[in-house]
């Protein structure tokens, strides 16, 4: 009896957390499947990016893990119990395990793409601006010219390695605090100086940025070390519509 109300209890849980799995699964993927009407052709033979595989496999393990669940509930209804409960262990821990962290990897993922910056209404000039061919802004001109192929925002505006991951979808959460209660004001102000080295991260060792008459080799410690910015010269980064009132 205590094995039958702790099943269905977990059963009701499990299947409440599933659906939401599996729509924190599908939202990245809905927000990046809207290509432009002027959009390149997928190569013959596409099937798919690595982001799309790993949705249809989560809600493919998410379907199987209620399968498994309705099985083990209609088991139980049963007098023999024992020779299920490896079953059950699979449908409430492994499986819900194995869910959790694609739901976990195609979230985070999907905050890095420029739709995702672009669904807060306060940075809707910012993408405006970004995506605007007539733009003169430094960020316009990485994306139009595709000197960074994706995720432009999230390229720019992290630093590298594991702990600038972490920092910059940190930052992210607190941009979603701040939109959602209203605490933030027009013009948008950048929290910190921009850094110069993640403009060098790309820039520093390509021959276009040695050979440049504007980049001295005495100037190089002065940029390394954020005493001249590198948008003294190259800016404005952005020009969004509420930037220029």
């Amino acid at each position: 009896m205590h094995v039958l109300v702790f099943s269905t209890v977990s059963l009701i849980a499990t299947r409440a957390w599933t659906w939401i799995v599996i729509g924190v699964l599908l939202t990245p993927s809905l927000a990046s499947a809207a290509d432009p009407p002027d959009a390149i052709p997928k190569p013959v033979g596409w099937i798919g990016t690595t982001d799309q595989w790993t949705t249809g496999l989560g809600i493919a393990l998410a379907l199987l893990n209620l399968a498994i669940l309705f099985v083990v509930w209609r088991n139980l209804r049963g007098t023999e119990t024992t020779r299920i409960m490896g079953t059950l262990l699979i449908g409430l821990v492994v499986l819900p395990v194995v869910v959790m962290f694609f739901g976990y990897n195609q979230g985070m993922s999907g905050m890095e793409t420029v739709c995702a910056c672009g669904d807060c209404h306060a940075m809707t000039s910012h993408v405006q601006d970004l995506r605007d061919p007539n733009s003169e802004s430094l960020a316009a001109t990485h994306f139009k010219n595709r000197f960074i192929r994706e995720d432009q925002c999230y390229t720019c505006h992290s630093d590298y390695g594991m702990l600038g991951t972490v920092s910059a979808k940190m930052s992210g959460i607190r941009h979603v605090y701040h939109y959602v209660t209203g605490t933030y004001s027009f013009p948008l102000k950048i929290a910190r100086p921009y850094p110069n080295l993640r403009c060098l991260e790309c820039h520093g060792e390509s021959q276009k940025f040695l050979k440049s008459e504007g980049h001295p080799s005495d100037l190089r410690p002065q940029l390394i070390s954020g005493e001249v910015s590198c948008l003294t010269c190259h800016g404005p980064a952005h020009t969004p519509k509420e930037a220029k009132r």
